[in-house]
């Protein structure tokens, strides 16, 4: 009987004490993007955050809490087994009353999420702890999103929130095949070197722009129209983008796959290129000088008119890259001004120094 008690007791240690006020936050519109937990994962902290905000200041799923009493001790603890290792925050809830919004730090795996290509469902356990004992588990089902999939607008009620910087995290000028590729740009003797802008010559900047498009024109990339990501939620807009090694390797690209790969090269030698993008479609934009007027390209002509043997002469190329070139201004100043435009995201400059230094880095997947 002794061991029946002691059983019955520690049974009822385990069940919820109380009913408390809280609900689950999964956010893009409980959707789950590795790309931007990897393009986010070394982001800074922001200097202010709300105090109702606790825990990782940039975290994208976690709990609200309304806080029973002054100085309440909470633990919240996140589970997604195969993909996150039990992720817990401690906290003290200030003042009774006040709703609080609590985010783990959450420990990713995240050579596992790099490499995740088809989206599928996931479930999500949130448990919550209020003065030392269990409240509640609430179970979420989720859609894991494939690493492909940017994420680039989310619209919620009344506000919106722009990540169109988050192409900038397919930009990789440090992916191995961006050597290579320089270096059958080299192979071209368009030009002699890379030297970025230390010529201060914009006709130099643009012989360099030319001799990596005569490389890729070269290799047979040709124009890809693949771009739905089969997202069902429509407050969430999101492009497929294909990285840098699947691009070559497949030797197809859309206009994004394409203006990311041209931007990684550029940004490799030291150019400061940006990413344009208008409804349905992307194009590429490089400074002449820096900080200085831009050029632009239509990078879905580079594989246009191309002999079956991908073999040319300088003048067929050069003339394909003077279209493109003059597509892109021609679509530029179309569009410009729309750009800037808050009710019209889907017109947009992305710069990829300034994403740089605001932290987005490359995602890097698959090499």
């Amino acid at each position: 009987m002794p061991t029946l008690i002691r059983s019955v007791f520690l049974l009822l240690l385990a069940l919820p004490v109380r009913a408390a006020e809280w609900t689950t936050l999964v956010s893009p519109r409980g959707q789950v993007f590795p790309s931007l937990l990897l393009a986010t994962a070394n982001m800074p902290v922001p200097e202010r955050t709300k105090s109702t905000v606790i825990g990782d200041p940039s975290g994208l799923i976690g709990v609200r809490v309304r806080a029973e009493r002054d100085q309440q001790p909470v633990r919240v603890t996140i589970q997604l087994p195969g993909w996150l290792r039990d992720s817990t925050l401690d906290v003290r809830l200030a003042k009774a009353g006040k709703w609080y919004s609590l985010y783990p730090v959450l420990e990713w795996d995240f050579a596992r999420l790099r490499d995740f290509d088809q989206a599928a469902p996931a479930t999500l356990a949130f448990e919550l702890q209020l003065d030392g004992q269990p409240v509640e588990r609430k179970i979420e089902r989720v859609r894991l999103r494939s690493v492909n999939d940017a994420p680039y607008f989310v619209q919620d009620g009344k506000r919106s929130t722009n990540l169109a910087w988050m192409f900038a995290a397919y930009v990789d000028e440090d992916h191995p095949q961006v050597r290579r590729i320089l270096s059958d740009a080299l192979k071209t003797d368009t030009v002699k070197r890379f030297d970025g802008y230390q010529s201060r010559d914009p006709k130099q900047v643009m012989k360099q722009v030319y001799a990596i498009w005569r490389a890729l024109r070269s290799r047979g990339i040709r124009y890809s129209s693949i771009t739905r990501t089969g997202n069902g939620k429509s407050e969430v807009l999101s492009q497929h983008v294909r990285f840098i090694d699947e691009s070559w390797g497949n030797a197809e690209a859309n206009c994004v796959d394409g203006t990311v790969l041209l931007a990684a090269a550029l940004r490799k030698i030291d150019l400061n290129p940006a990413l344009v993008m208008v409804p349905g479609h992307m194009f590429l934009a490089f400074e002449l000088s820096p900080g200085g007027e831009r050029s632009y390209l239509e990078t879905t002509l580079i594989g246009n008119g191309l002999p079956a043997s991908g073999k040319e002469s300088d003048e067929a190329a050069f003339a394909n890259f003077r279209r493109a070139s003059e597509r892109g201004h021609a679509l530029f100043q179309k569009s410009r001004t729309h750009f800037g435009d808050q009710t019209e995201p889907e017109y947009q400059i992305i710069d990829i120094t300034a994403a740089r230094d605001m932290g987005v880095v490359p995602i890097g997947a698959r090499r």
